[in-house]
């Protein structure tokens, strides 16, 4: 039977495990043993010589047996090994390895390799069904069996990809990429709804070494939705189903306009063509993975922790913004920098965030490209004076009196859980930073590992918070000692996504 040695998420089988019993010697020649003896003693003895040469006779015409074939059974992609034992001064031209009686070749599947003086091993690599069969060996016109070989199927096993989304517009562009850990040991074919991919204009397949990639531009209702499947001979990496939202049609009183139009140019200068201006195609968005929208208040600095980056210098670091390399990281008067302090990882600070500084974020090190961030920079928050902080309730008072409040719009800030937020507030040049407090959600927070207040200069105070976690979602204030209290943002934490390479 089988034998198995089993964890909450491993187990292994042996293969089934057969018993041959021992041969059992027929009853008949017992039985006429017994009459051999007892003739002998009780009757004459030219009966008993009679019987006995009967019997030597039969036992000279039972033809000998071969020697038992070992049975081995290996599940197919395995390696096999085979020792042979072999007469000194023997070499390996010596050996002939026979299947099912016939001259096996040595090849890159079946190696015949020299141990030693008297060993010889056979090795035969990734195992198939047709590697079936009795291997036999002959040294020197002398055959001996090795093994009776069983070969199992390998298991097939099918996985369904994680995907961001699985709903597309018409027309946006539709990139689908599987990484491997290692270059698979078997070849993929692309497939879409089990029917093999043709490339054309707008349908691309890619392999670069563990790198598979399908692309779709201007997808189409119908003809591009379903399921995209990468398969092998053992695994299947099957999509979700892909839906695609067809495109509100314009009403067609435009298109009968622009047929006016035109039979009107044609009428007037019979000779002259004119062109009618093409409508550029709304850009499309890759779909490659979907990263996290963060948004940064204009004039504002953030920080963007690169995962994974620990062991890796911040010199080793590219930056890419829309798939362009940022080449001004070491210079002097940079906003865009990659920072490191001490062992923990990497981070991206952009400072006084502007417009120019909005588009999708990657970095790329230790030969991977890592995507960051999707970064959009909203209207900065109205910056006050030390004049403009009203001083007196009674100015306060007056102010309501004349002109009615309007509600201050707060802008939102995004991050993604585990990075980190960093502001840069103006403040009274005549208050202590001991009395600079930040507030969320009107309680007052303490100073602590991850949340620092500093100052940077004596009117700008910095704050930090670090390794943000769905606790820190709400609205934060700053509060100067005793003045009222000022709305900075509404933060919102979004999860961290979950990367699926396991293929």
């Amino acid at each position: 039977g089988v034998y198995t040695l089993k964890s909450d998420h491993l187990i292994l089988d042996t293969p089934s495990i057969s018993i041959v019993p021992e041969d059992k010697k027929p009853q008949t020649e017992t039985e006429i043993v017994e009459e051999e003896e007892t003739v002998t003693v009780t009757v004459n003895q030219p009966e008993t010589e009679e019987v006995i040469e009967e019997v030597i006779e039969e036992i000279k015409q039972e033809p000998k047996k071969k020697p038992e074939m070992p049975v081995q059974e290996v599940e197919e992609m395995s390696t096999v090994t085979l020792t042979i034992e072999k007469p000194q001064n023997t070499t390996t031209k010596d050996v002939v390895l026979l299947k099912n009686g016939e001259q096996l070749k040595p090849s890159d599947h079946v190696k015949i390799i020299s141990i030693s003086p008297t060993t010889t091993e056979v090795n035969i690599t990734k195992v198939k069904r047709e590697d079936e069969g009795d291997y036999t060996v002959e040294v020197k016109g002398v055959e001996q069996p090795l093994v009776r070989l069983i070969v199992h199927p390998k298991p097939v096993v099918r996985q369904e990809m994680q995907l961001p989304k699985t709903q597309f517009n018409e027309k946006e562009t539709l990139t689908i990429v599987c990484q491997f850990d290692a270059t698979p040991e078997e070849p993929f074919i692309f497939l879409h709804n089990d029917q093999p991919i043709v490339a054309d204009s707008r349908v691309t397949t890619t392999i670069e070494d563990n790198k598979y990639t399908i692309v779709v531009k201007d997808l189409r209702p119908e003809e591009d939705e379903g399921v995209y499947t990468l398969k092998s001979d053992h695994l299947i990496l099957d999509t979700p189903s892909i839906s695609v939202i067809p495109e509100e049609k314009k009403p067609q009183s435009e298109t009968v306009t622009i047929e006016e139009e035109t039979i009107t140019i044609e009428a007037s200068q019979p000779h002259v063509v004119k062109e009618t201006p093409k409508v550029e195609q709304e850009e499309t968005h890759r779909s490659e993975i979907e990263v996290p929208i963060v948004k940064v208040p204009q004039g504002d600095t953030i920080t963007i922790r690169i995962p994974d980056s620990k062991t890796t210098e911040s010199s080793e670091i590219n930056l890419y913004i829309n798939n362009q390399p940022v080449t001004t990281l070491t210079d002097e008067d940079s906003r865009i920098t990659i920072e490191k302090d001490g062992k923990t990882d990497n981070y991206v600070v952009v400072s006084d965030a502007t417009p120019e500084d909005v588009g999708r974020y990657t970095v790329e090190f230790n030969g991977k490209m890592q995507p960051l961030c999707m970064l959009e920079v909203t209207p900065g928050r109205e910056r006050k004076s030390e004049a403009d902080i009203p001083l007196q309730q009674g100015v306060v008072e007056e102010i309501v009196e004349e002109e009615e409040e309007q509600p201050e719009e707060i802008p939102t800030h995004e991050v993604v859980e585990g990075d980190s937020v960093n502001l840069v507030i103006e403040r009274p040049s005549d208050t202590d930073v001991k009395q600079t407090f930040l507030l969320q959600n009107d309680k007052k927070l303490d100073q602590n590992t991850r949340l620092t207040i500093k100052p940077v200069s004596s009117t700008s105070t910095e704050i930090t918070l670090e390794n943000v976690n769905p606790n820190d979602e709400g609205t934060y204030s700053i509060q100067f000692g005793n003045q009222p209290s000022q709305k900075l943002m509404n933060l919102k934490v979004l999860p961290k996504p979950i990367v699926h390479d396991a293929l």
